[in-house]
C-alpha cells in the first residue's frame, strides 16, 4: 500500500492542475453509467409495480384473452379459425369448471369524456359488478355496480380520482353526470387511489356496466373481450389455467391439433413474461451503454496520450533521481483509472436522481438501486480506465529520461 501512496498522490495531482480536462474527459463515463442507473431504476420499477398489481389481485386470479398479431408469426396468426371471446364463452366456462368461483368480462378502450366545459382523456373499461372485488379495488365514495345495472344497462359510472381534478368537478361527485361522446353517464362511486403502472393509470379509468358500453362498440370489438377468472384457493393456479384451456376448447369445438385463437395466463406466467421483458430490455439497454462507455474509454486514453506529451520533462526528471519504469506506469495508470471511478461516481449519482424522477412518474414509486449495479458502475469504469490507459501508461514508462529531459 506504500508503494501506490506516492504515485496515488502525484496522480490526484496531476488531475487536480487540469480540472476542467479531467471533468470533460469523464463525461463518457458519466454518460454510459448515468445511463445504465436509468435502465436498472425503470426496469426494477416497472417489474416492482407490475407485481405489486399482481400480488393486489391473488394468485388465484387468471387473464384470459383472445391471441393478438403480435403473439405469433403473422401467417400464423391467420390460420387460426375462431378468435372470438364472447359472453356466451364466459359463461359456459362457468358451467363446465366448477373451480371457478369468479369470471368478469372486460373491454378496455379509451374515450373522451366532458363536463363543466372541460374534457379529458380517459381509459374506459367495461365490465361488471365483480370488478372491483376481482382485483382488491375499493371506492372512496359511492356504491359498485348492481346486478340492475347490468341487467338494464343503465347508463352510470365509477370514476378514477385525476378524472374528479382533470373536469374540475368539486364537492360531492355522486350524481353528477359526465359525458363521451355516446353516452350520458351519472356518477355513482369513486374508486380509490391507486398509483400509476407504466402505460397505464388506473386513476384515470372510468368503469362503465358492459352491458351499457357494449352497444357502442362494433360487431367486431364485442367478440373480443377478455375475461377474469378466480380459481378456488384448493387448486394450484398453474393447474387452474391448464382445465381452463382445455374446457374453452371443448367450448369452442377445437380439434386436437388446432390452434386456440385465445391465451390463459396465470400470474406465474405474467411474472416470468415480465422477467422475460425487463431482461430483454437490460440487456438491450446494457449493449447500448456498452457503446458510451467504449467512447468514454476512447476518450481517457486519447486524453492520457496528450497528458504524456505535456509532462515529458516531468517523466524524465522522476526517472532521471531514480524512478523506476514500473512507478512511472503505475502513476499513469491511477490516473486513468481514478478518472473512470470518479466519472462512475458521478454518473450513479446523478442517473439515480433521473431515475427516481422518471420512475415517480411512470411507475408511481421510487426504487432503490441493486448492489450488483453499484459495484458494476464503479468495477466496470475502473477496467476501462486501466485498460485504456495501459497503451499511454507503458509510452510514459518507455521514455528515456535524457530524451525527456531535453523536449521542449
Amino acid at each position: 500500500m506504500t508503494a501506490l501512496a506516492e504515485p496515488f498522490q502525484a496522480a490526484l495531482k496531476a488531475l487536480r492542475a487540469n480540472k476542467m480536462r479531467s471533468a470533460l474527459t469523464t463525461l463518457g463515463i458519466i454518460i454510459g453509467v448515468a445511463a445504465v442507473i436509468i435502465v436498472v431504476n425503470l426496469v426494477q420499477g416497472l417489474e416492482k409495480s407490475v407485481l405489486k398489481q399482481i400480488e393486489k389481485a391473488g394468485s388465484q386470479v387468471l387473464f384470459i384473452r383472445p391471441v393478438f398479431p403480435t403473439d405469433m408469426p403473422f401467417d400464423e396468426f391467420t390460420k387460426i379459425k375462431n378468435r372470438d371471446l364472447v359472453i356466451s364463452d364466459m359463461r359456459a366456462l362457468q358451467r363446465a369448471v366448477p373451480q371457478i368461483t369468479n369470471v368478469t368480462p372486460l373491454f378496455f378502450t379509451g374515450t373522451e369524456l366532458k363536463a363543466n366545459g372541460r374534457s379529458a382523456s380517459v381509459g374506459m373499461v367495461m365490465t361488471d359488478d365483480s370488478y372491483l372485488e376481482l382485483n382488491a379495488i375499493n371506492l372512496q365514495a359511492g356504491r359498485n355496480f348492481v346486478p340492475g345495472d347490468l341487467r338494464l344497462a343503465n347508463k352510470v359510472a365509477i370514476v378514477g380520482p385525476k378524472i374528479l381534478d382533470k373536469l374540475a368537478i368539486k364537492g360531492n361527485p355522486l350524481g353528477r353526470i359526465v359525458n363521451t361522446p355516446a353516452l350520458s353517464l351519472e356518477i355513482i362511486g369513486v374508486l380509490e387511489e391507486q398509483g400509476t403502472t407504466l402505460g397505464n393509470d388506473p386513476d384515470n379509468n372510468i368503469l362503465v356496466p358492459l352491458s351499457t358500453g357494449m352497444a357502442q362498440l362494433t360487431d367486431q370489438q364485442r367478440r373480443q373481450l377478455m375475461f377474469q377468472a378466480r380459481i378456488d384457493p384448493k387448486l394450484n393456479a398453474d393447474d387452474g389455467a391448464d382445465l381452463i384451456k382445455e374446457a374453452l376448447r371443448r367450448i369452442k369445438g377445437l380439434k386436437s391439433k388446432e390452434r386456440e385463437g385465445f391465451q390463459v395466463f396465470s400470474p406465474k406466467q405474467i411474472t416470468s413474461i415480465i422477467g422475460n421483458i425487463t431482461g430483454v430490455i437490460t440487456a438491450v439497454a446494457g449493449g447500448m451503454v456498452s457503446i458510451a462507455l467504449l467512447v468514454g474509454g476512447i476518450g481517457i486514453m486519447n486524453i492520457m496520450l496528450v497528458s504524456v506529451t505535456e509532462r515529458t520533462r516531468e517523466i524524465g526528471v522522476r526517472k532521471a533521481v531514480g524512478a523506476k519504469r514500473r512507478d512511472v506506469m503505475t502513476q499513469f495508470l491511477i490516473e486513468a483509472a481514478l478518472l473512470s471511478v470518479l466519472g462512475g461516481a458521478v454518473g450513479i449519482a446523478l442517473g439515480y436522481l433521473i431515475g427516481a424522477l422518471l420512475c415517480k412518474a411512470l411507475v408511481g414509486m421510487v426504487v432503490g438501486i441493486p448492489l450488483w449495479a453499484v459495484v458494476s458502475a464503479f468495477l466496470i469504469p475502473a477496467a476501462i480506465g486501466v485498460i485504456f490507459g495501459l497503451y499511454p501508461a507503458a509510452k510514459a514508462s518507455k521514455l528515456d529520461p535524457i530524451e525527456a529531459l531535453r523536449y521542449e
